[in-house]
């Protein structure tokens, strides 16, 4: 499956549609169930390609990677998010979102506000 390039303006409308449609606590449960249990093979693909076969990075799925490196040995060094770490945090989500989605919703109200915007939605 080939991925579309980030697009910054359609990331912001799918940013957006996402505050619209899920709760804050819906959305880190989706984020760490990701880390937990997403896909490492782009990064694997990523780190077996060659010089010739290198694969289009944007294109690949990397959300599970924290850190990539390259030392001037030529090496490749990859270092992904702890799964474990993930799953601790998905298990300390509360039940009810309804705290913390007040809080997001006071927080972007008072960041609307104070960058001179009116975010009373």
């Amino acid at each position: 499956m080939k991925r579309r390039k980030k697009d910054p303006e359609r990331c912001d409308e799918v940013c957006v549609e996402c505050r619209n449609r899920f709760s804050c606590r819906k959305r880190a449960m989706l984020g760490y169930e990701r880390l937990a249990f997403g896909s490492t093979a782009d990064a694997f693909r990523l780190l077996m390609s060659s010089g010739d076969d290198v694969p289009d990075v944007g294109a690949l799925d990397l959300f599970n990677v924290a850190e990539i490196k390259r030392p001037k040995d030529g090496a490749m060094e990859i270092k992904f998010f702890d799964r474990l770490k993930a799953l601790e945090q998905l298990g300390d989500i509360p039940e009810s979102g309804d705290a913390a989605s007040s809080f997001y919703e006071a927080l972007t109200k008072s960041a609307g506000r104070i960058g001179g915007g009116s975010d009373d939605t």
